[in-house]
């Protein structure tokens, strides 16, 4: 298949690379200049991609690395939107222009920026629209160990989504399931925006953790030690909070421990503490700042979201809102509020016209 990855970071090499190994015709499109750009230019140069790691291991050709969407997005099949969800709206103004009613683009994670995404395209003037689909997280964790090398180093096998709008999402599963494994369909996009784990383990884990993080004497490794029995007391009141949201949404209150052990290993029988620990074995370490996407990306549009719908639903989420406020004092350069992802900020209506409109 033809597929473009917009992005050129850890999580959009590893699917570049994978996807390449495998024979598919694959694009790298790269749309701003602040990160990656050592990464980018050595997979330009040859026009291939060197991947280690458990997945698979070679160099792998490449149809372009660009950052001129106009070469590679009208002919694409698929356009698989791996960027930092705080930049959609950006993604979206660069790329809508070239994007078409015959494609599926996946976002991931998603954040329900699907809707960012329409907003653009109907003001453009297009009437018929790509098929949207987002996923709870990305497929691999990766990262770039040298310019035009990625490693990968763990997988989810099974991987749960929403297409928009939700009746699409047979296609979106015979398209996505030979590329990636098991998909297993979400009610709607704003389902996964809440089962996207990094919303509970990555804020939890970093901020109770800041002196952990910015520790100059010891290398921290989150998943490994950033979670004492007290900790786990908090995942397990803000997992609360965001499951009777995820209620009064019309969605099932699963658990983040079930949403784990579904994505990570296919059910939900695998032993709680021997899944996690496994998994932390295979994660990375890190993060070793305040300033990583665990907070700027995952506070505002994680948490942020969670807190205005809670508001739109008539529910108090008071853990969810201490953690914003919380790395709002931790990072003073930061209003995250101002910075959230809304409902008001995706939808010009009310929440039971937008829930209406995603699960048609």
């Amino acid at each position: 298949m033809r597929l473009t990855v917009v992005g050129s970071g850890n999580g959009g090499c590893a699917i570049a690379g994978v996807l390449a190994s495998r024979g598919h015709d694959v694009s790298i499109l790269k749309l701003g200049t602040t990160l990656h750009m050592e990464n980018f230019l050595a997979l330009q140069a040859p026009g291939t991609i060197r991947v280690s790691g458990i997945e698979v291991e070679g160099v792998f050709p490449l149809h372009a690395v660009t950052a001129d969407p106009a070469e590679v997005l009208p002919r694409s099949e698929i356009v698989l939107i791996y960027y930092v969800s705080n930049y959609h709206e950006f993604v979206a103004q660069r790329c809508a222009e070239h994007m078409h009613a015959g494609q599926l683009v996946v976002l991931s994670p998603g954040y329900a920026g699907s809707l960012l995404f329409e907003r653009r395209l109907r003001a453009l003037g297009k009437a018929s629209l790509p098929l949207f689909a987002e996923f709870d997280t990305l497929p691999y964790s990766s990262r770039i160990v040298a310019p035009g090398h990625v490693e990968i180093v763990s997988r989810n096998v099974c991987h749960p989504f929403a297409a928009y709008p939700a009746s699409r999402a047979p296609e979106v599963a015979s398209v996505m399931e030979p590329l990636i494994g098991r998909c297993v369909p979400r009610s709607h996009i704003l389902e996964v925006a809440l089962h996207n784990p990094n919303l509970v383990i990555h804020t939890v884990g970093v901020l109770m953790n800041a002196a952990r993080v910015e520790s100059p004497e010891r290398r921290f490794a989150m998943y490994r030690d950033g979670f004492s029995p007290s900790i786990w007391n908090v995942v397990e009141r803000l997992d609360a909070e965001k499951m009777r949201v995820m209620e009064l949404l019309g969605s099932p209150a699963t658990p983040y421990f079930d949403a784990f052990r579904l994505r990570t290993f296919g059910d939900i029988s695998t032993d709680l503490l021997e899944g996690f620990s496994r998994y932390a074995d295979e994660a990375p370490s890190g993060p070793f700042t305040l300033q990583t996407r665990y907070i700027t990306e995952d506070v505002p549009m994680g948490l942020g979201l969670l807190s205005s719908l809670a508001k739109a639903t008539g529910v108090a989420v008071p853990v969810c809102d201490s953690l914003i406020h919380l790395a709002c004092a931790l990072l003073p350069e930061h209003d995250f509020w101002s910075e959230a992802r809304t409902l008001t900020s995706l939808w010009e209506g009310q929440l039971d016209d937008l829930l209406e409109a995603l699960t048609s």
